[in-house]
C-alpha cells in the first residue's frame, strides 16, 4: 500500500521557500556597510557607565533606587538588587557592553552579532531589511535581558536602538533603570583599531533628560577564546566580572 505524503508537508516546504526566497532577496539588495567584524577589547575597563559630562541626572525617584542599591551592596544582598552577580543573569544592554574580556562581532545577512567571551553571552543587533514576517530577532513580547534591538546604518556608524528591556538588569554595577528605557548606541570605527560605542541612556522616570556615555575598544588578535562559566566563577568565589 502506498501511503500519501503529510498534508502538512509541501505547505512547509514552501513557506520555507518563502521565507529563504525573502532572506535571499533581501541580502542582495542590502547595501555595502562598513565592516566590524574583529575581536575587540574595552580599552579602559571600567565598572561605571560615566556621563560624557556631569553626574547621572537621576529624578528623585532614580536617585531613591540608587541609593537602595548602594546599601544593598554594601550589604552584600546582591539578589535583590543584581541578579548578574548573584545567578550569572547577562548583564544586558548597555551593561553587557563594559565586560572586561573580549569579544567578536560578526556580520550575516544585515544582523550585528556580538559574541562574548564572558558565558558565551550573546547579543544581535536586526540591521537588516527583513520583511516583517521573517524578522526573527526580538519579537518584544515581553521584556527581555538583552530588550529589542533594531538597527539601521548612517554612513559609516550603526545606529542601533534597543527596548523593551527587563528592569531587573541594571545600566552598570549600581545605575537602575524601568522597563520604559531606550538605549540608543551610535557604533563606529574611529580607526581600523579602535571601535567607539556611544550610548544614550533615555528613562524619563529615573532620569531628568537624556544623557550619553563613551565606551572605547581596541582590536585584538584573533584567537579562540577559552572556557569561561561564570557559574564557575561564583562556585571558586571569583569576581564575576574580572578585572
Amino acid at each position: 500500500m502506498i501511503k500519501s505524503r503529510p498534508r502538512h508537508s509541501i505547505g512547509a516546504v514552501l513557506a520555507g521557500a518563502l521565507v529563504a526566497a525573502g532572506i535571499a532577496a533581501s541580502a542582495a539588495a542590502q547595501p555595502a556597510t562598513p565592516n566590524l567584524e574583529g575581536v575587540w577589547k574595552i580599552a579602559t575597563p571600567t565598572n561605571t557607565l560615566k556621563p560624557v559630562s556631569g553626574d547621572v541626572p537621576f529624578t528623585e525617584e532614580g536617585r531613591k533606587q540608587y541609593d537602595e542599591n548602594k546599601r544593598l551592596q554594601a550589604k552584600g544582598a546582591y539578589d535583590d538588587y543584581d541578579i548578574t552577580l548573584s545567578r550569572c543573569s547577562s548583564p544586558g544592554t548597555p551593561r553587557l557592553m563594559l565586560t572586561p574580556e573580549r569579544f567578536k562581532i560578526w556580520q550575516q545577512l544585515g544582523v550585528v552579532t556580538f559574541d562574548f567571551e564572558w558565558n558565551r553571552a550573546i547579543r544581535q543587533i536586526n540591521a537588516s531589511n527583513l520583511p516583517p514576517q521573517v524578522d526573527f530577532i526580538g519579537a518584544g513580547l515581553v521584556p527581555a535581558i538583552t530588550g529589542t534591538a533594531k538597527g539601521h546604518w548612517e554612513g559609516d556608524t550603526l545606529v542601533a536602538e534597543s527596548t523593551n528591556l527587563s528592569e531587573r538588569t541594571l545600566l552598570d554595577d549600581l545605575v537602575p533603570h524601568t522597563v520604559d528605557m531606550k538605549v540608543t548606541e551610535h557604533i563606529r570605527l574611529v580607526d581600523h583599531d579602535t571601535l567607539e560605542d556611544r550610548i544614550t541612556i533615555e528613562d524619563p522616570a529615573y532620569f531628568t533628560r537624556p544623557w550619553d556615555a563613551v565606551i572605547t575598544y581596541k582590536r585584538q588578535p584573533a584567537a579562540l577564546f577559552p572556557e569561561d562559566v561564570c557559574l564557575d566563577r561564583l562556585q571558586a568565589h571569583q569576581p564575576v566580572f574580572p578585572q
